[in-house]
């Protein structure tokens, strides 16, 4: 346990199951932007809780076994790592998933971390949210080896409808004082926190004065959302479930890929940038067993 609020890096916290191939990549995303990582292990069945812990083993990432809930288990797990963020010092958290990139647009180009604390240490602001921008299948059918940021070029536009929904990070001591009212009752969510609108930011403004019924351009930052990736990956994600979906209940690929499936924008992704997080990448797997790197495949081509 470390002095409460002492760690000024913000951490950000996930829920993950059966992500090992795309694990590396997000990491290394949000290392060069400055962040600490937590991650519960939601696996039942793969090679992720092998690739998780030797990540731990080597001091990339805080893990949290959460194996233990299989049903519709993210929000629990989100009350969990909020406790744990506290419990390790750090002022500032976020919730961002295993397909999410949170990027600033405005500053140094791997300033997220500083982004996030300069927004949070404004005086009256207790909490920031950034918009989704969906990044489609650009027409792609089956998995590739190349980095999910690489291989899918074209986003949705500003006015989509998935655009309006948000990822936030907060100050940990403004969420504190309604988790210890109810400590048992107390749930975390993933895309806000109990904050009041006045004190939240969007796009760098108050929520009581963003037009959220007709969203603007992305403004000081954004989050790049690959929910698609291509249809053989989509179908598998289906047939797993998401973290806080079980696998049947979940929609069909068409419904989900109806609404994600964005394709309208070229937009990709710096080469600077991609050479920074290829050699990242390359640091991170350097650092691993080369028996653990091969598990981070997916499970439709070890079962093949």
């Amino acid at each position: 346990m470390r002095f409460p609020l002492s760690v000024d890096r913000p951490v950000i916290c996930a829920i993950m199951k059966q992500e090992q191939p795309y694990v590396i990549e997000w990491i290394a995303w949000h290392k060069l932007h400055g962040f600490d990582i937590m991650i519960a292990d939601n696996c039942t069945a793969g090679p992720q809780t092998a690739v998780l812990s030797a990540l731990r083993d080597v001091g990339w990432i805080r893990l949290v076994d959460w194996r233990h809930d299989p049903h519709q288990p993210q929000r629990r797990a989100y009350s969990y790592l909020y406790w744990q963020a506290l419990l390790h010092g750090y002022r500032y958290l976020g919730f961002i998933d295993a397909d999410e990139f949170f990027e600033p647009l405005e500053g140094p180009p791997w300033g997220g971390a500083q982004l996030v604390r300069s927004l949070l240490r404004r005086p009256s602001v207790r909490s920031a949210a950034f918009r989704w921008v969906n990044f489609g299948s650009d027409g792609q059918e089956v998995y590739d080896d190349e980095l999910v940021t690489v291989r899918f070029q074209r986003r949705g536009r500003h006015d989509a409808s998935t655009a309006r929904w948000k990822k936030s990070f907060a100050r940990v001591a403004s969420v504190l004082p309604k988790a210890l009212r109810n400590p048992k009752l107390f749930m975390a969510h993933g895309h806000g926190f109990p904050i009041g609108l006045h004190k939240t930011l969007v796009d760098g403004m108050t929520l009581d004065k963003h037009p959220a019924a007709m969203p603007l351009e992305w403004k000081v930052g954004w989050i790049r959302h690959y929910a698609v990736k291509s249809r053989q990956e989509l179908r598998d994600k289906i047939g797993r479930g998401a973290a806080f979906t079980p696998a049947s209940e979940a929609q069909g690929a068409e419904d989900y890929a109806a609404t994600r499936d964005q394709n309208d924008i070229p937009d990709p992704l710096d080469e600077a940038k991609v050479g920074a997080l290829r050699a990242k990448m390359a640091e991170i797997t350097r650092s691993l067993d080369p028996a653990v790197v091969k598990l981070t495949r997916p499970l439709f081509l070890q079962r093949g």
